[in-house]
């Protein structure tokens, strides 16, 4: 049997644990939750995660867990063997657990609030109002991690971690140039990483990882979020 079963689709956030379980080099499995069929709202999906979303992540113990920044930081944790996260009792530990809370609270909420907006109002009238300040919000927050990254190669430091997969995992969630409508969409478009030179520089080099080579490769692009069926926390 293997040691994890990861609940995956690519239009979802099982990117992040998918490629740490690659780094780690762990046996593990997959199980592809078909979410346009509603695969991730059926009772024995709901045994998983009962909130329906993607990742979760069947342990060996066969417990679960869910929720993308926690599976990553479990993960790294578990498997101290791969250095994706520093010790407890590292100097550096206090930045891996900074950056991953950062991530995860503010900048993957801010593009929840934009893709989906019915989760923050009962009023289809608030939509545009709730986007835009979404759309708004990822700059400043983008600018935090890109100032981070001025003077060191990786989020905590001279040595890469969980948390730079976690932030590549992220500079792919806006819509491609090509099919971006500034006229129906207040969300920048891909080119919008052109200004964050520190950020883009760090997501190119985890990009070129053979791991993550083989993950990316999963996990299209190209309106990755641009359509209603992505689901995931």
């Amino acid at each position: 049997m293997a040691k994890y079963t990861l609940y995956w689709n690519p239009l979802t956030s099982s990117f992040a644990p998918h490629a740490v379980l690659e780094e780690i080099g762990v046996d593990y499995e997959t199980h592809l939750v078909d979410i346009e069929a509603g695969e991730h709202k059926t009772e024995n999906f709901l045994k998983v995660n009962p909130n329906g979303l993607l990742p979760a992540l069947l342990l060996g113990n066969r417990h679960t867990m869910y929720e993308c920044a926690g599976i990553v930081m479990y993960l790294a944790d578990k498997h101290p063997e791969a250095a994706l996260s520093p010790s407890v009792s590292d100097p550096d530990r206090h930045l891996f657990n900074q950056w991953l809370f950062y991530m995860s609270s503010m900048i993957y909420q801010t593009y929840t609030r934009y893709y989906y907006w019915e989760r923050f109002s009962t009023d289809p009238a608030d939509a545009p109002k709730i986007r835009e300040k979404a759309a708004q919000d990822l700059k400043s927050r983008w600018q935090t991690i890109d100032d981070a990254l001025k003077d060191k190669p990786w989020l905590i430091g001279d040595r890469f971690s969980a948390c730079d997969i976690y932030m590549q995992m992220m500079t792919i969630w806006h819509i491609p140039d090509e099919l971006y409508d500034p006229t129906s969409s207040p969300l920048p478009p891909e080119s919008f990483f052109n200004q964050f030179k520190n950020i883009i520089r760090t997501a190119t080099k985890v990009a070129q990882r053979p791991a993550l080579q083989k993950i990316i490769a999963l996990y299209p692009s190209k309106g990755y979020l641009s359509s209603k069926a992505h689901q995931s926390k």
